[in-house]
C-alpha cells in the first residue's frame, strides 16, 4: 500500500513539474544586446572567455526576477555558449546544439 502511494505521488509530481514548464517559459525575456551594454563585470569575462574566438552574439535574459547574460563564441569552428550572472560570475560553459544552431538561420 505505500508503495502505490508512493508511486502516486511520484506520478503526481511529474504531471506537476511538465504542467509548470510552459508557466516558466512564459516569464523569461529575451533581448540581443551589444558587448556595451552589458556590466563591465560581464563584458570581462566575456572577453577572457572568448580568447582566441570570435564572439557572435549576446543575450540579455531575465527568468522570474534574475537577469543573466548567454554569449555565443565561434572558436575553432565549434560554437559554444557560456551564460553569465549579473556579477560576472561564470554559470553556464558548454556547447551549442545543432537545433540551437539552425534557429539563428
Amino acid at each position: 500500500m505505500i508503495e502505490k502511494r508512493f508511486a502516486i505521488g511520484l506520478v503526481v509530481a511529474g504531471i506537476f513539474a511538465v504542467v509548470s514548464l510552459p508557466s516558466w517559459a512564459e516569464n523569461k525575456e529575451e533581448e540581443k544586446v551589444a558587448v556595451t551594454q552589458v556590466p563591465a563585470s560581464v563584458k570581462s569575462t566575456i572577453e577572457q572567455q572568448a580568447k582566441g574566438g570570435t564572439l557572435r552574439e549576446i543575450d540579455k535574459r531575465t527568468a522570474d526576477g534574475k537577469t543573466v547574460y548567454a554569449a555565443r563564441i565561434t572558436a575553432n569552428g565549434n560554437d559554444r555558449e557560456i551564460v553569465i550572472g549579473e556579477d560576472g560570475k561564470l554559470i553556464y560553459r558548454g556547447a551549442v546544439a545543432k537545433e540551437d544552431e539552425d534557429d539563428d538561420d
